[in-house]
């Protein structure tokens, strides 16, 4: 049972969807669900079944990335160029979509890079990583360890600036692939990227918020259905016993401000102002460079490129 009623710590989670035995009950959270360790080499719920999605027109796809990445970073500068440990047992969070060292992902995208540039400063932690993705993915203390990474945010750093921008560019390719176009198929568009689609993740993850949700109704409107969708995502992130989810309530409450002007937002044409983030979306950013962090390096080149 969740009884901490902790709601006004979170602009998200006030009012109807202030936090409550009422609201949260129903989520057990109290039940941990068993953490399950991957047999087939991936850690992914199976597309099989659901309605094919070849591409994303190239409007939504940059307003979509815009507004997640306001989400995940409060403004529309794409973190490339990012690499930290936030502490949530993933080893370093780093790029464009937050790969981490602990979940296996940052090392596919590296693995890719590697391809174009077999020298690139990413390479000497290839092996370090492999290992970590060796070890069972519930064993998260093992996975979220840093230690044989020691200068590895520098190294990401050092590509992501690079004045080719390829590693930019390679980050934000297989974004697309990996969890857009599975978010088009689940028609969940931010969702897929904050909650995943792994079933390792069972409590929280886009599968159990479409259960939760329910199919759409006969004769419900997109709206309608939108709404539902959207009440039920941030009940679930406001009644989720830690201090991470909670916060991040308030990027339902701006998706269903877009929602309640279904017929102004429904294209995501711009200017679109997210009111819980202060920022406005315009859609002439530069989405392909970090400006924040690369703004003092202009590495040009490397021996063999």
């Amino acid at each position: 049972m969740i009884t901490t009623a902790r709601g006004h710590d979170y602009p998200g989670c006030q009012d109807e969807f202030d936090i409550s035995p009422s609201m949260c009950d129903k989520f057990n959270f109290d039940k941990k669900r068993p953490c399950i360790n991957s047999e087939n080499g991936t850690f992914f719920y199976d597309l099989t079944g659901l309605p094919e999605v070849n591409d994303v027109d190239p409007h939504t796809r940059k307003m979509a990335s815009l507004i997640t990445n306001v989400f995940e970073e409060g403004d529309t500068v794409f973190a490339y160029a990012s690499c930290l440990d936030i502490g949530d047992k993933r080893g370093y969070t780093c790029g464009y979509a937050g790969f981490t060292t602990g979940t296996n992902d940052a090392q596919t995208v590296i693995d890719e890079y590697a391809k174009i540039y077999s020298n690139n400063a990413l390479v000497p932690f290839l092996g370090r990583l492999k290992e970590i993705g060796q070890t069972p993915y519930c064993d998260q203390e093992k996975r979220g360890k840093t230690q044989g990474l020691e200068s590895f945010c520098n190294a990401w750093q050092r590509e992501a600036c690079r004045w080719d921008q390829t590693f930019s560019k390679l980050q934000r390719d297989w974004t697309y692939r990996q969890y857009m176009i599975p978010s088009a198929r689940y028609a969940a568009g931010n969702t897929v990227i904050q909650h995943g689609y792994q079933y390792v993740e069972p409590d929280i993850n886009i599968v159990r918020l479409l259960d939760l949700t329910g199919p759409r109704k006969e004769n419900e409107s997109e709206q309608s259905y939108l709404t539902r969708f959207l009440t039920t995502r941030r009940q679930l992130q406001c009644c989720y016993p830690d201090n991470v989810w909670p916060a991040s309530a308030s990027r339902s409450a701006d998706l269903q401000g877009l929602v309640d002007n279904f017929d102004r937002y429904k294209d995501l044409m711009p200017p679109i102002w997210l009111e819980n983030f202060q920022q406005l979306v315009l859609g002439t950013e530069d989405d392909l460079t970090d400006h924040r962090r690369c703004r003092r390096r202009k590495i040009k080149s490397i021996k063999g490129r």
